[in-house]
Formats: structure tokens, sequence, C-alpha cells
């Protein structure tokens, strides 16, 4: 395997490391007695903390990159729709079902691979198309939009307002692995740095938002893990104040922060900077793996065959795109030696041309 393969390899593992610690959020946010979006803003700040005591303690040279690199627009507004993706599914999950803004926010990868194809001139063919497909199918049966009794896709008026922002979520996630693309030169740990700041900021604004439209900010109540619900089946929630969360709902805040915040979103940055959007597509559903699986492991909740079924087509797809992408970076990077071998064998042929001219 040459270094271009290596390469490509590389990324895949981060995006699927990315995604898997992704899909931890719904275990972790079963235990924190807090509003969703408050364990999203914990996600990036707690990332931004994590990274700045990093550079301050084991990598210094990073402080120096921070004031050498150009902060662009494509940088900011990173940052913006990482803040944005998370916050705004986490507001959707209010108003809409639970299923519905899983979908909306899984149309994100979609959008990417289209305006990566349309600006950025990445051409994606048929086997990338075919690997999306099936990754995209065995999302719907994971997150319960297909169904034995048929579609659970909920168009009812009373939930378009959820609907719509659980649709702006998957668009500000689409935008946020489109913008990833640019500022290629930026160096990933100072990229990471710049979106775990903006990205806080951005749910600052979103947790204000959401307050006025909530009279206050609300948790729902759970047991074990388990959301209660009220005798006429709506989920029982309480008001929320930052000051009275127990012990429990802290620890369990930071860790999630650190592994679904920090480690992922970190990941995810070296991951854009190394893949193309339709590669980062396949593999973003790894999430909804293993989400379902811890619910499997720590809530006993049970596979369906069909859950089962889109496992399976999400790891199809994504190891035929992982496969398709090394071989094909492999045959690029073949090429590459070879032209850099002939240049090499030409440039030792002058140089002996010369030495014989000169002895003349």
């Amino acid at each position: 395997m040459n270094e271009q393969a290596k390469y490509k390899l590389k990324g895949f593992i981060f995006m699927f490391l990315s995604s898997s610690a992704m899909g931890g959020i719904g275990a972790f946010g079963r235990y924190i007695n807090a509003p969703g979006d408050f364990i999203s803003f914990g996600r990036n700040f707690i990332g931004f903390i994590a990274l700045t005591i990093i550079f301050a303690v084991a990598a210094r040279g990073n402080f120096k990159k921070l004031r050498t690199t150009k902060l662009s627009p494509a940088m900011v507004f990173s940052g913006i729709f990482l803040g944005l993706l998370s916050g705004l599914y986490v507001i959707s999950t209010q108003y809409t079902t639970l299923a519905n803004a899983s979908f909306l926010i899984y149309t994100g990868p979609i959008y990417s691979t289209v305006l990566a194809a349309i600006f950025l001139k990445e051409k994606i063919n048929g086997k990338g198309i075919a690997c999306i497909a099936a990754v995209v199918l065995g999302m719907l049966f994971i997150v319960g939009i297909i169904t034995p009794q048929g579609l659970t896709l909920d168009l009812d008026p009373k939930w378009m307002f959820g609907n719509m922002i659980g649709l702006l979520s998957g668009v500000a996630y689409g935008l946020y692995l489109f913008i990833g693309r640019y500022r290629q030169d930026c160096d990933s740990n100072v990229r990471s740095w710049w979106n775990f700041l903006f990205a806080s900021i951005t749910i600052l604004g979103l947790m204000a938002v959401d307050s006025l439209l909530s009279g206050g900010l609300k948790y729902t109540v759970k047991v074990n893990g388990v959301q209660q619900v009220d005798a006429a089946g709506q989920i029982m929630t309480a008001p929320w104040d930052i000051f009275t969360m127990d012990v429990t709902s802290w620890l369990v805040w930071i860790a999630a922060a650190l592994i679904t915040g920090f480690i992922a979103f970190h990941l995810l940055a070296y991951a854009t900077k190394m893949l193309k959007a339709g590669e980062l597509a396949a593999i973003s559903y790894q999430e909804t793996i293993m989400a379902s699986l811890l619910g499997f492991v720590m809530f006993n909740e049970v596979l369906t065959p069909l859950q089962l079924v889109g496992g399976a087509l999400i790891i199809a797809g994504g190891v035929s795109q992982i496969f398709f992408s090394t071989k094909a970076a492999s045959k690029a990077g073949e090429k590459i030696e070879k032209e850099e071998e002939i240049r090499e064998n030409l440039q030792a042929r002058l140089e002996r041309e010369e030495e014989k001219e000169a002895l003349r």
C-alpha cells in the first residue's frame, strides 16, 4: 500500500472513530438531567477548553500556528454550522417526533455530497452513489422511518415547526461537512480550536432562543435512563437550573463532552481534510449503528429484523466505499511514483550525458 492509499485509509479510520463516538451521545444523555442544547454546548465548550490545555501543556507550537493562520470566512462558518447542527437537532426533538428529527439531520451528508460535486468538482461515480444509497437506506431502517407497518415519517401539520427545525439541522450538518473541505492548508488542530469556539458561541445563542420559545429551559425526567411519561402519554419535563444539577449529571455531562464532543469533533476535523464529501457521507451513518448497539447493550432495546438489515447495509456500504476509495488512491499513487521514477531516470541520464560531454 503506497502513501496515497495509506493517507486515504487513515482518513476513513478517523471518520469511523468520530462517527462511532458521536453515536454515544444518546446513551450519555439519558443520565444527564439537563436540556439537550446545554449538553450540545458542553460537547463544544469542553472541547475548546481541552484543546486549549493541550496546546498550553503538550503542543505549545499550536498557539504560534493560531496567531499565524489567517482566520477566513470558511473557518468561522465551519464552527457556526457545527454548533447549529447539534443545537438545532436537539430543539427539533422537542417539537417533532424523534424519528422525524433523526431522519432530517441525517439528510446532511447527502447535501454535502451534492454541494461538493457542484462547487468543488468532486466527482462521484456509480460505485460511490451505490454506497451512499446503501447507507442511507440502512439509516432509514435503523431510525425507524421504514418499518414492517410502512413509513413512519409523520407529516402532520402539528409537527411542521419541529420538522422545519430538523430540516435546518440537516442543512447545517451538510454545510459543515462541505465547508470543511475548504482551507485544506489549515492545520487540523487549529481548525478544531476555532470550530469549538464558534460552535460554543452559536449554541449559547440557540439556548437563549430555545428558552424564549419554551418559557425557560427544561429537561426530560428520567429514571435509570428511561424517559418518564405522564398519564396522557406525554414525555415529562421539569424546569432546569444549572445551579441545581446533581453531581452524577455533571460527571456524565463532562464525560459525554470529552468523548462525543472533543474526541469526535476533533477527529472529524481531520477526516474532512482527508476525505471527499461522498466518502465522508458513506461512513457518517456509522453513528446510527453505535447508537443502536449502545441502546441494546445498556438498555436492553432489542433491535428489530429491519434494524439489523439496516446495520448490515450501512456496514456493507461503508466497507465498499473504503475499498473503492483506497484502491483508486493506490492506483493514483502508483502513477505518481512511476512518473517520479521516470523523472529521476531522465535526470540521471542527462547528468551522465553532461559528464561525457565534459570529458571530450
